[in-house]
């Protein structure tokens, strides 16, 4: 049983990973055709490794082709620099990170230097958009709309395939490694920065402006694709067949179920309600295997902020409020908390000696209490019984005294 459970775990382990690894290259392929159709051709800087190549090309232009007589040398600056930046990340952020981001940094230099030299937009009719009679600055517009939002496409489907197309990712993980500020922040500032810089290089403030709006119909594409597909919902069911919708939900959906006995406020009638939590991209299947299984079942769903704990996201608790979760700050923290342990109990143990200690020694008791514990009681002493004695025959003598004045007197 064991061996079949492991099997059946190393197996799915196996089938996730390569659904990884098809989500980062076809996310990669989707963003070189972006940056080889759209943005190269027409000049448009709104961020990520092929902005460099274009500010890189924009000056080569101008000046003899040096570089083995090439006449364009943005795919040669645009692998450069993915491989230097993944360099950095090995020696920067370890193996394990550097290993999870080689598919994106071979895939997507490769993919976008072949679609480059193949002129994949010239052969798509897309240079229409850049040379001609009609092109302006609404053409230019259209292809920065259209090539962002492709761009952002890419980057989202390498998201869910718990990747990154690697560039300037990279650099925003280390910033975020070393630093409190966010990756999405540090990657909007360097984005930004391109923009800007491109700008001044080219001396050309439509460029500019469209490259913007370029970067914006990617983040709005990266919203949508990525950050609404990992959204959560929580979702109540209540119906006479909850047992055949909680056996889809095990054995198909892969999710756990909890049964929660309720009775009707109106009717008063007791009936079994199903709380599962699943994914917003799953929202749409489990409403319409409902519907097939039992029409009349009321179905209410909750969209929650987040979910931690088995299946979803690990329940972690920083130690301090930070601006973002990495994995490194989590295993720092984890340390520390382990550090903190062993310190109180190291504390622990050592007033516990003590009280041991404290325990075993004698008690020795304050120098006039032992001084009058050990004196002997006083005996009675004869000479004290004498002289009261003595004292009975002086008393005597006075009487007799007394008596022999009185007895005088009658004599005299």
């Amino acid at each position: 049983m064991g061996t079949v459970l492991r099997r059946k775990i190393s197996k799915s382990k196996v089938l996730g990973e390569i659904k990884n690894i098809l989500f980062v290259i076809i996310g990669c392929s989707i963003l070189a055709f972006a940056d080889a159709a759209f943005l190269t051709p027409g000049n448009i800087i709104s961020g990520g490794v092929v902005s460099v190549g274009i500010i890189a090309q924009f000056y080569y232009a101008k000046g003899p082709a040096w570089f083995f007589g090439l006449p364009s040398i943005n795919d040669v600056v645009v692998t450069f620099v993915q491989v230097f930046l993944w360099v950095i990340g090995w020696f920067t952020l370890g193996k394990k990170f550097s290993l999870n981001t080689l598919v994106a940094s071979i895939t997507y230099p490769l993919i976008y230097a072949l679609l480059f030299r193949f002129n994949i937009g010239a052969a798509l009719g897309l240079d229409a958009l850049f040379e001609g009679q009609t092109a302006g600055t609404a053409e230019l517009m259209l292809a920065g709309i259209f090539g962002g939002a492709l761009a952002g496409a890419g980057v989202a489907v390498s998201y869910l395939g718990n990747g990154s197309t690697g560039g300037f990712d990279i650099i925003s993980f280390i910033i975020a490694k070393y630093s409190e500020m966010k990756q999405d922040v540090s990657g909007f500032l360097i984005d930004a920065s391109l923009i800007l810089i491109g700008m001044i290089c080219m001396r050309d403030a439509v460029q500019g402006l469209v490259g913007i709006l370029a970067a914006l119909a990617c983040a709005v594409a990266v919203q949508y694709i990525y950050v609404n597909a990992d959204t959560f919902v929580i979702v109540d069911i209540l119906s006479d067949r909850y047992e055949d919708i909680q056996d889809y939900v095990h054995k198909d959906m892969d999710h756990a179920t909890t049964v929660i006995d309720t009775i009707g406020g109106y009717t008063g009638e007791k009936r079994k309600m199903i709380r599962v939590v699943i994914y917003q991209v799953e929202t749409a299947e489990l409403r319409s295997k409902i519907a097939e299984i039992d029409p009349k079942a009321f179905v209410s769903f909750t969209q929650a902020k987040t979910i931690n704990g088995e299946g979803f996201e690990p329940f972690i608790v920083p130690k301090k409020p930070s601006l973002h979760r990495n994995q490194n700050h989590e295993a720092q923290y984890d340390a520390e908390r382990m550090a903190e342990e062993e310190k109180a109990l190291e504390k622990k143990q050592k007033s516990k000696q003590k009280a041991i200690a404290s325990a075993q020694k004698p008690i020795v008791p304050p120098k006039e209490e032992t001084e009058k514990e050990t004196e002997p009681f006083p005996e009675k002493s004869a000479n004290k019984v004498p002289a009261k004695s003595e004292k009975k025959p002086e008393a005597s003598v006075v009487n007799s005294d007394n008596n022999t004045s009185k007895d005088n007197k009658g004599v005299a």
